[in-house]
């Protein structure tokens, strides 16, 4: 018999906010809601209006082609109150659907006869329906019982499924959607990127214009005066192999000459506060948080865990941010990044702002300097474009966690850090870095005796904060790309709860064209982490297991670990093919 589809379409009414591929396309739909009286609609009308056309609406702010529904008729098609349906799409035939749209076929009486097959009066049907408008499927229905017939076969045999379902009326919408997603190709519906193949011809962000006819600068003017990736024109190293080879001769040069750590304790910093904004245009994110969109167990979770903002002492958060310049003292290396990172992380004190000498508490600043991110050497074999291909600007990573702080402002102080701004640091050699003030978190990393010595039930709490804190990355639109053990701190708090706080959103993206999918995959990203796949962890794997929880129901990714299963729940339990003999 005929299989029901089972993509992941959440078009269930009662999910009114899910659809094709993720939550950030949510915000983007509009559910049709009709305030219509129904009581005295006809037939034909309430099938086309109110039962289809929010599938062809649906498929209108997908796809952005005009989306229809037609009523198909033949003669005599209402003398025994039959009505037929289908969807057309503008330029429908420019798109080489992969099969018809399907028909939803309405007819009073029983569908099947004593015997469980088709009755008369339905295989009639569809012989007219089809002679008309040959179609792929049809779903046939009277509004209580539904049934799906394909196009008949070779044999000229209709093959069918029946459907079993205690809410037909939404079953038959959803059915609709799920079928029709099926007729157009996934490509149409969004832009999607295709990540296959690599584009000799794409322009990286501009550094300093360059003119590729003039003569290479000498190594020892470039070694001398350039700082950072975004002193190289890219948009010329890419086509030019001997400017490409220079840049690669100045990384080892800055690597020979010069140490990652760029500050050390009892060094003092002077920043232009604000410096990124000034600098460049900030991201403008087409989606924000908002709590009412989260669990209520999530909120609670949020409220169980605050933590008071550090800097709101003498109101030191709001003089810094508003402030022209301050000055931070070093206090001590916190992490000096791995061989192919661009960060280091330092515990700091504000020493002054605008002049003015304060006492702060610790904070954490972390400076972006790409000049160490590691590049495999050339292949003389290929083009300088694959060369620079894993290429990072600490101006790209700073500007996304920036952007990705600012989107978590409502949460700043619960499983995220309270942030401080991104500035410009001027260092005690005169070198110039972009970075971020955090809040300081004592926290304990995810490797450590300290975690591995926790009680089962504080490993739970922990646990049960990162799902809640991968949930919150995914409602706000914010795709973690480098999620590894490193990310996460278990940190307790005041009342004695075990939590998780999530940091380093230095790899992060968010919906900015909103006609490009951005897909969010964090809850597996996070289980990933928390399971040992991506660093070493100190939680055990069998309560990882029994407490991380499961997908939401708009998360399309299955994830595996140690042999368990994670996937979403179906939302349309309601809709069940029904067993036949």
């Amino acid at each position: 018999m005929l299989g029901l589809p089972r993509a992941r379409l959440w078009l269930n009414p009662d999910v009114l906010h899910h659809n094709f591929f993720s939550r950030r396309m949510q915000k983007t739909i509009t559910w049709p809601s009709s305030t219509v009286n129904t009581e005295r609609m006809e037939t034909a009308r309430y099938i086309r209006e109110i039962l289809l056309q929010p599938v062809a609406d649906l498929f209108y702010q997908l796809y952005s082609k005009k989306v229809q529904v037609t009523h198909l008729h033949w003669e005599g098609y209402n003398s025994d109150q039959t009505y037929a349906f289908t969807f057309e799409v503008e330029d429908f035939l420019q798109i080489k659907p992969i099969r018809p749209p399907p028909c939803v076929v309405f007819t009073l009486g029983d569908l099947f006869g004593d015997d469980g097959r088709p009755s008369p009066k339905v295989m009639a049907i569809l012989e007219r329906l089809y002679r008309i408008k040959p179609f792929q499927l049809a779903i046939t229905t009277n509004l209580q019982d539904i049934a799906v017939f394909s196009r008949p076969n070779k044999a000229n045999e209709r093959i069918y499924q029946r459907v079993s379902t205690s809410r037909p009326l939404p079953a038959i919408r959803i059915l609709a959607a799920a079928y029709m997603m099926y007729t157009l190709r996934l490509t149409f519906i969004r832009n999607m990127p295709d990540d296959s193949e690599f584009d000799e011809d794409h322009i990286l962000p501009e550094g300093p214009p360059v003119n590729p006819q003039g003569d290479i600068p000498n190594d020892h003017i470039i070694f001398d005066t350039y700082i950072r990736h975004s002193d190289f024109d890219f948009a010329t190293l890419v086509r030019d192999r001997e400017r490409a080879l220079q840049f690669f001769r100045w990384k080892d040069h800055v690597r020979k000459k010069q140490e990652k750590q760029v500050a050390n304790p009892g060094n003092l910093l002077h920043a232009r506060s604000n410096g990124l904004v000034q600098a460049m245009p900030q991201l403008k994110p087409c989606y924000t948080l908002n709590l009412s969109d989260l669990p209520s167990e999530t909120v609670a979770h949020l409220q169980s865990v605050q933590r008071p903002c550090p800097l709101s002492i003498a109101n030191l958060r709001e003089k810094s941010l508003q402030s022209s310049n301050f000055t931070l003292k070093i206090l001590s290396v916190v992490a000096k990044g791995s061989d192919r990172g661009i960060c280091t992380v330092y515990q700091c004190r504000l020493a002054s702002i605008d002049g003015i000498e304060v006492d702060s508490p610790i904070l954490c600043l972390k400076l972006f300097d790409d000049r160490f991110q590691f590049l495999e050497l050339p292949d003389e074999e290929e083009e300088p474009a694959r060369w620079l291909r894993g290429l990072v600007q600490a101006e790209w990573h700073i500007r996304q966690e920036d952007t990705a702080y600012k989107t978590l402002n409502m949460v700043q102080g619960s499983v995220f850090p309270w942030y401080y701004g991104a500035h410009l640091f001027t260092l005690p050699n005169g070198l110039t870095l972009y970075g971020m003030l955090l809040e300081y978190i004592p926290g304990l990393p995810l490797d450590s005796d300290g975690v591995r010595a926790l009680s089962t039930e504080r490993q739970i709490q922990f646990i049960q904060s990162c799902r809640h804190g991968a949930r919150i990355l995914d409602v706000a639109d914010i795709a973690q790309h480098d999620w590894h053990s490193d990310q996460i701190l278990v940190h307790t708090s005041p009342n004695e709860l075990t939590h998780a706080v999530l940091l380093d959103l230095a790899s992060t993206s968010q919906t900015i064209n909103p006609n490009k999918l951005h897909a969010c995959h964090n809850f597996n990203g996070c289980l990933m982490a928390l399971s040992g796949s991506l660093g070493p962890v100190g939680i055990k794997a069998d309560l990882l297991l029994e407490n991380y929880g499961t997908p939401d129901p708009w998360d399309s990714v299955i994830s595996i670990v140690k042999g368990k299963v994670f996937a979403a729940s179906d939302p349309f339990t309601f809709i069940q093919p029904l067993e036949q003999d």
